[in-house]
């Protein structure tokens, strides 16, 4: 009997002790998760839609895309041309036909000025100078005067609703935007870029800290979205679908539905230099001897897009102006060539 009362007198001192513990761990764990919570929430936040950690794909409707730079512009009566056969020396003319534009000693004025780009509103041609580190200059066109506009390294410059945007070199290639009343300028996007696209909420560019991967970035709520897990070489966006040259399999160009975020191959051949104008794909087909081509997109249920050859000698650089496509072909470098696209 007194066995049996020392047995349970231990029983229950082990008891009590097990209660004691776990009291005292539920109490530490309590103090824990009441300790102050430190949350760090980046400025741009990327949704990754191509991870497997994604729940949710969601899609973006782009529309009203702005005009890209040129080397060739109209403002008012005059052509403005970045002469090619000059080192890209800025031109004025007052005709814009091709045999003028092709002789030096016709244009009414040219300039100590060099660049690859210009873009113009109802009064002034913004330019990358190039003989100045590519700063942006203004060129007004009916009185003429030049003045340095900001000291920025830049390229691909895009004139938008509220602004000049483009490339910032002095900041590792973000995209920049400059007010054209006060010049304020703010990056936009943290990336560095190659290429842009701007549209009305949007920016598509091309991600160079992601192997030129194409992204999206919202310029409503200041987030990113990325769009391929391929490299790119060029892009265009038309009927809210993007056509880029899908760089890691064989320059071949593939499509992608910015709302659905479906994509699929749709031509074979090597491509470069994709553009879009008014709703119509170009591109240069490099398994074609660099010809011309214009891609007709796939109707409905079609995997396969059909493509046509539009200039039938090889071309080095061609860029599209209302409905005129203005090129240098590889035989007669430097030339400017011309071909109709209405």
């Amino acid at each position: 009997m007194k066995k049996l009362l020392i047995y349970s007198a231990v029983i229950m001192s082990l008891t009590l002790f097990s209660c004691s513990s776990t009291s005292s761990s539920t109490n530490s764990n309590t103090k824990k998760s009441s300790s102050t919570e430190i949350k760090i929430t980046s400025p741009t936040v990327e949704n990754d839609i191509n991870t497997q950690n994604s729940t949710k794909k969601t899609g973006i409707t782009v529309s009203g895309g702005f005009s890209k730079s040129l080397p060739i512009i109209r403002l008012g009566n005059n052509t403005y041309v970045s002469q090619w056969k000059d080192n890209n020396r800025l031109y004025k003319y007052i005709s814009n036909d091709l045999t003028s534009l092709n002789d030096l000693t016709k244009a009414d004025k040219k300039y100590d000025y060099y660049c690859t780009e210009l873009i113009q509103d109802n009064e002034r041609i913004y330019f990358s100078n190039m003989s100045d580190n590519n700063s942006i200059y203004t060129l007004t066109d009916s009185t003429g005067e030049i003045k340095k506009f900001d000291n920025s390294r830049s390229s691909n410059l895009v004139l938008g609703s509220d602004g000049l945007y483009f490339i910032n070199a002095s900041d590792n290639n973000k995209i920049y935007k400059i007010s054209l009343a006060d010049k304020i300028k703010t990056a936009v996007t943290q990336d560095s870029a190659s290429k842009f696209l701007l549209f009305n909420d949007w920016i598509i560019y091309q991600n160079k800290n992601d192997k030129y991967r194409i992204y999206a970035y919202s310029l409503a709520d200041k987030t990113k979205l990325k769009l391929t897990n391929n490299s790119s070489e060029s892009f265009g966006v038309t009927n809210n679908n993007l056509y880029y040259v899908n760089s890691g399999e064989g320059d071949s160009i593939w499509s992608l539905d910015l709302q659905t975020l479906e994509e699929k191959k749709i031509v074979t051949a090597q491509a470069e230099n994709l553009q879009i104008v008014a709703n119509r794909i170009f591109f240069i087909n490099k398994s074609d001897s660099s010809y011309l081509y214009e891609l007709i997109s796939p109707s409905t249920g079609n995997q396969v897009a059909a493509t046509k050859s539009l200039v039938t000698e090889g071309i080095n650089q061609y860029h599209i102006l209302e409905n005129t496509i203005y090129y240098e072909s590889i035989t007669s470098h430097n030339d400017i060539k011309a071909y109709n696209i209405k």
